[in-house]
């Protein structure tokens, strides 16, 4: 087994209440760290939405492979990447982490999500962050949200209790095999308006997702110019739910899927309020993420540039690539940081860079047209052979 992330991120930011420690970069470091802990080979794709700024793009190319997509929204990049993993005909048994680009990781958080696929082969979808779980108490035709952490389904791995819950956001984890078999649902979903990812989760697990009152839709933030626009937005979302809930409830029960998260959760959205999940010092884990990008600056502009290529890494001239480089996108647990030299950055921060061996050996890539991002200096370069 594989673990696939799916990293989706676009350069510009929105007016939600964020934490002080909130940043794009931060985000984005926490997941690499999270990535270092992992003991299967680990292979990341970032998938950035219109141009990113330099710092980031520094260290996905020292990471992973970039692909530049024009999405426009986030149900589009969300429904381009759903297609990738068929697309490049990934093993059914790999793991995908389809992640956002706003979530802060626990150290150990990826780790955790690799031992409960493995201890868990039954459950189909996981997630490392909710604020609800799902009560034994509920119906098919309605399904309870509680807060309380007796659950029907919390098997403990590796130290970890696992509860089903009854919604997550956009981020979340399932096999390659699941997702093929669930990939049409999951793309439709989108278009019934409103909190779309709630009426995902229910839905795959054979919940009705839409009470009746719900089922017109929640009121836009600008509202059609006229009254045949409005009503013909009420009957079309009308019409959208009405038919989710069906498909819900007529899910046979090999394909109702079960949904878990860590109790409590090993990540969390930075937005503050009921969406930061409380029972973590998320103030500190922000620190412990910041001093691990600082070893890493330190690292890289360390007074070693020198290095001896790792075993199995194709030669310097017959690779494009730097000597004592590997080619981003593949990472094993167990391999050390290695200091790059600031021509290796530059290296690895352009288009062929991008299209790593990892990416060649998929068959087939996503849509999305390279560009050369610019320079950045050497920071997160993490090295690792397949």
């Amino acid at each position: 087994m594989n673990l696939r992330i799916l990293y989706r991120s676009v350069g510009s930011e929105n007016a939600k209440n964020r934490p002080a420690f909130y940043s794009k970069q931060l985000a984005l470091a926490s997941l690499l760290r999270a990535a270092e802990k992992v003991e299967i080979p680990t292979k990341i794709v970032f998938v950035n939405d219109g141009p990113m700024p330099a710092d980031r793009l520094s260290m996905m190319a020292g990471a992973g492979e970039i692909i530049p997509v024009t999405c426009g929204s986030n149900r589009a990049s969300y429904r381009h990447v759903l297609r990738m993993p068929r697309l490049r005909r990934w093993a059914a048994d790999d793991l995908v982490w389809l992640a956002e680009d706003d979530y802060l990781y626990t150290e150990n958080s990826l780790s955790a999500l690799v031992s409960a696929a493995a201890a868990l082969p039954d459950v189909d979808y996981f997630t490392l962050y909710g604020t609800s779980r799902l009560s034994p108490a509920s119906t098919r035709r309605r399904p309870q949200v509680t807060e309380d952490a007796a659950h029907e389904h919390a098997p403990l791995v590796e130290g970890v209790a696992w509860a089903r819950t009854a919604t997550t956001t956009s981020t979340f984890g399932l096999r390659v095999g699941t997702l093929v078999e669930d990939e049409l649902l999951l793309r439709s979903i989108p278009f019934v308006g409103g909190a779309f990812d709630r009426a995902t989760c229910l839905t795959l697990q054979g919940f009705q997702p839409f009470r009746l009152p719900e089922l017109g839709g929640e009121p836009p933030k600008v509202q059609p110019a006229t009254a045949a626009a409005r009503v013909a937005r009420r009957a079309a979302l009308t019409g959208l739910r009405a038919t989710l809930n069906a498909v819900a409830l007529a899910r046979p029960e090999r394909r109702r899927r079960t949904l878990l998260v860590p109790a409590p959760s090993l990540a969390t959205h930075m937005e503050l309020g009921a969406a930061l999940v409380a029972g973590h010092d998320w103030p500190a884990e922000a620190d412990g993420v910041r001093a691990w990008m600082a070893s890493r600056n330190a690292s890289s502009t360390g007074p070693t540039t020198e290095q001896t290529a790792p075993t199995g890494a194709r030669p310097a001239a017959a690779s494009g690539i730097p000597a004592g480089t590997t080619e981003p996108g593949v990472l094993v647990s167990g391999t050390s940081s290695r200091a790059v030299s600031a021509s290796g950055a530059a290296a690895a921060a352009s288009p062929a860079a991008g299209r790593s061996s990892a990416a060649s050996t998929d068959h087939s890539s996503a849509p999305g047209v390279g560009a050369t991002p610019p320079p950045a200096t050497p920071v997160l370069r993490r090295p690792f052979v397949a």
